[in-house]
C-alpha cells in the first residue's frame, strides 16, 4: 500500500527541480525572496518539498537553516497568522546550534507575538475591546481573547490565567504609544536582528498545505508571511495550488465594481517574486511512475535507488520515454538477488509489473497526470486483490486490474457490464459481439440481429475499444460476479458526477452552467468540449448530468444543446430527457425540446404523452407536433 503522504524516494523525476530551488534559496542575490510553488491538488508539491529539503541539509554551506511548516496544522486556530509565525520561532528556538544565544530575543518575539494576537482578537470582536486595549486598559481585549470553551480543566484554567498575568505586566511596562502597529513594526526588527545575530547565512522556511485551509486561514498566513518578507537572510518556500489560493484572496478582497483590476494576481504577485508551475505529468510519465510504485512496494530501499539512478543514466525520464517491465526486470536481476523485501515472491512481482505495463496505456488517460490519483488506484487495486485473498476468492489480477480501467474510464459502461453480468449468471454474454466486433472488425449473425453498432454505442469510443484489446480480450467468457463482489460500492453508488475531475474540468462545467452570462457564452463553453480528450469530455459531461439532476429548470437548455451537438451522448441524453417530473413539465420544457430533431422530438412527445405527464395539447400549443 502507498501512502497519500510525500515520497521519500524520487519517482517522479523532479530532482533537477529540486537541485535548481536549492541552488536559488541559497543565492544571497536573490535574497530575501519568496518562491511558489504552483500545482494542482495532488500533483506532488509535497514530495518536491522534501526533495528540496534533503538536498539543502546535504548543502556544504553548513550555515543553512531549514524550517518545515505544514500550514495545515493551524486550522483549528482563531489566529492562523500569529500561530504561523510562532512556530517558525519556537523551531528556531530548538535550534541551539545557531540560535542559543539569540533566546532571549527570541522569546520577547514570542510576547510581542501575544500582543498581536490579543490586538487581532480585539478587532474582530468590535471596537470597544480594540480601543480598550490602546487606551490603558486592556483586561476587556485580553479575556476577550482567551478561548473559554476550552477551560474545562483546572491546568488549562491555570494555563490561561498565567497568560492573562503576564501580558498585563507586559503591558504596563510598555510605552502608551507601543500599540499593535508598533508591535508588527517592531517585530520586523527583532526578527531581523535574531537572524543577524545568529550568524546565518539564510533562513529557509518552507510552507506545505496551506491549500488545505480554509480561505480565511489561508490568507492570514499569506499575511503573517509578507511580515516577514523584508527581512534579510530570510526565504519562503510555499507550496499552493493557485486556483485554491485566488479564489481565498477574491472572497476576503471582491472584486470592485468598474475597475479593471485583478486582486488576487497583483495580491500573489506582491507575495511570490518567484513563481515555480508544476505541470502535469504526461501519460508516458504517469505508466512509468505506476510501475516505479509497484517497484516500490516489492524491491529493497537501496535497490529501488538503484533501479531509478540507471533509468537517469539512460535519459528515460528526460526523453520522455515508457520503461517496460522487461526492462525493470533486467536492470533489477543485474543487483544480485537479495533486491527484493522480505516475504515478497520474484514471480509475484514481475507477474505485477507485466499487468500494469500492459494496462498502463489505458489508466494514465484517465489519471490527469496526477500522482495521487495513481497511488490511489493501486491502493484501491491491492486492497480488492488482498481481501479476495483473505476470503479464498480466486481471481485472475489482470481481469481485476482490466475491470478497474472501466471502473475509472466510464463509470455507466462498468454498472452495465455489472447487469450483463447479473442477467446472465455472471458471464457478461453481450460483451462478446461487442468484442467481436473491435478485434476482428466483422459482426457474427447474433451480433447482426441485436445491432451492436445502435444499441450499444457507448462501447464504440476509441478509448472504449483500447480498453476491450487489452489483455485479456475475451471477459465474456469469464464468470465475473466475483469482481463485482469486491466493487461492490461501485454499483451501489447512484451519483452521476464522478469526483475524478481536474480544476479545467470542474471550472468549464460551471461556465457552461453559469445562467447568470448569456447562452451566446455558454455555447461557445459547450463547444469547447469538441478539443478536449474523449475521457475529460466524458467526465464534463457525467458532471453537466449531475447539475441537470439538481436543477432541471435552469440546466435542460445545456443537455439539450449537448444532444444536439454531441451525437455519442445522444442515447444517454435521451434517458435523462425522460425523467421529468409531472409537477416539473411546462411549456418551457417542450419549448426547449423543440430544438432538437424531428425523430427525438417525435421519442419525447410520445413518451410523456402515453404516460399522461403531459397533453397532446400543451405540445400543439408551442409548437411540437410533429
Amino acid at each position: 500500500m502507498w501512502s497519500d503522504d510525500a515520497s521519500r524516494v524520487d519517482m517522479l523525476a523532479y530532482e533537477p527541480y529540486a537541485d535548481l530551488i536549492a541552488e536559488i534559496s541559497v543565492s544571497g542575490r536573490m535574497n530575501p525572496l519568496t518562491i511558489g510553488l504552483f500545482g494542482n491538488w495532488g500533483s506532488g508539491k509535497s514530495t518536491l518539498l522534501r526533495l528540496i529539503e534533503n538536498t539543502l541539509q546535504k548543502h556544504a554551506n553548513s550555515k543553512i537553516v531549514v524550517v518545515t511548516v505544514n500550514a495545515w496544522m493551524f486550522e483549528g486556530y482563531d489566529d492562523a497568522k500569529t500561530a504561523l509565525m510562532e512556530a517558525i520561532l519556537r523551531n528556531l528556538q530548538e535550534n541551539s546550534t545557531f540560535f542559543e544565544k539569540c533566546s532571549n530575543k527570541i522569546q520577547s518575539l514570542i510576547k510581542r507575538i501575544d500582543w498581536i494576537r490579543v490586538g487581532s482578537t480585539a478587532v474582530k470582536k468590535g471596537i470597544p475591546f480594540a480601543v480598550s486595549l490602546m487606551t490603558g486598559n486592556p483586561l476587556p481585549a485580553i479575556l476577550g481573547s482567551l478561548n473559554w470553551d476550552k477551560l474545562t480543566s483546572e491546568k488549562g484554567v491555570t494555563q490561561d490565567l498565567e497568560t492573562l498575568k503576564t501580558l498585563k505586566e507586559e503591558y504596563l511596562k510598555e510605552d502608551k504609544e507601543d500599540n499593535v502597529i508598533q508591535n508588527i513594526r517592531k517585530f520586523r526588527e527583532e526578527f531581523s536582528e535574531v537572524i543577524l545575530d545568529s550568524g546565518i547565512d539564510n533562513l529557509i522556511i518552507m510552507i506545505d498545505d496551506l491549500d488545505r485551509c480554509n480561505p480565511d486561514r489561508i490568507v492570514e498566513s499569506l499575511e503573517a508571511i509578507k511580515l516577514f518578507l523584508a527581512v534579510d537572510k530570510t526565504t519562503f518556500i510555499i507550496a499552493m495550488d493557485e486556483d485554491v489560493i485566488t479564489y481565498s484572496i477574491k472572497r476576503k478582497y471582491p472584486q470592485m465594481d468598474d475597475v479593471d483590476l485583478d486582486i488576487s494576481k497583483d495580491y500573489i504577485e506582491k507575495i511570490v517574486q518567484l513563481p515555480i508551475k508544476i505541470a502535469e505529468l504526461t501519460e508516458s510519465d504517469i505508466k512509468n511512475y505506476m510501475l516505479l510504485l509497484v517497484c516500490e512496494l516489492y524491491l529493497q530501499n537501496e535497490s529501488l535507488s538503484l533501479l531509478i539512478q540507471a533509468l537517469r543514466d539512460r535519459d528515460i525520464f528526460v526523453r520522455g520515454e515508457i520503461v517496460s517491465s522487461k526492462e525493470i526486470v533486467q536492470i533489477v536481476g543485474e543487483q544480485g538477488s537479495n533486491v527484493l523485501k522480505q516475504g515478497f515472491d520474484k514471480t509475484d512481482f514481475e507477474t505485477q509489473l507485466n499487468i500494469f505495463n500492459s494496462i498502463g496505456d489505458i489508466i494514465a488517460t484517465t489519471l490527469k497526470g496526477n500522482p495521487r490519483q495513481t497511488k490511489r488506484f493501486l491502493n484501491t487495486f491491492y486492497i480488492r486483490k488482498r481481501l479476495a485473498e483473505i476470503q479464498k476468492i480466486q481471481l485472475n489480477p489482470s481481469i481485476l486490474a482490466k475491470l478497474m480501467v472501466l471502473e475509472y474510464v466510464d463509470r455507466d459502461l462498468f454498472r452495465e457490464l455489472y447487469k450483463w453480468q447479473v442477467e446472465h449468471s455472471g458471464y457478461p454474454l453481450p460483451l462478446r459481439d461487442i468484442e467481436q466486433v473491435v478485434l476482428s472488425g466483422s459482426l457474427s449473425e447474433s451480433a447482426e440481429r441485436t445491432s451492436v453498432k445502435e444499441n450499444h454505442r457507448g462501447w464504440q469510443s476509441e478509448t472504449i475499444k483500447r480498453w476491450i484489446g487489452v489483455e485479456p480480450t475475451n471477459l465474456s467468457e469469464h464468470d465475473l460476479s466475483p469482481y463485482f463482489y469486491l466493487a461492490r460500492e461501485s454499483i451501489t453508488d447512484k451519483k452521476l458526477f464522478s469526483v475524478n475531475l481536474n480544476q479545467e474540468e470542474r471550472k468549464l462545467i460551471n461556465q457552461i452552467c453559469n445562467t447568470s452570462v448569456s447562452e451566446i457564452i455558454r455555447l461557445k463553453k459547450i463547444q469547447e468540449l469538441e478539443s478536449l480528450s474523449e475521457v475529460s469530455r466524458n467526465e464534463v459531461v457525467k458532471g453537466l448530468i449531475s447539475k441537470y439532476n439538481h436543477d432541471m429548470k435552469n440546466h435542460l437548455w445545456v443537455l439539450v444543446q449537448i444532444h444536439k451537438l454531441y451525437p455519442q451522448y445522444q442515447p444517454i441524453i435521451l434517458e435523462e430527457l425522460k425523467k421529468i417530473k409531472k409537477s416539473d413539465f411546462s411549456p418551457a420544457v417542450v419549448i426547449e425540446f423543440s430544438q432538437l430533431d424531428a425523430n427525438t422530438m417525435r421519442q419525447l412527445r410520445d413518451y410523456y404523452i402515453e404516460r399522461e405527464i403531459s397533453t397532446e395539447k400543451l405540445w400543439d400549443s408551442v409548437g411540437g407536433k410533429q
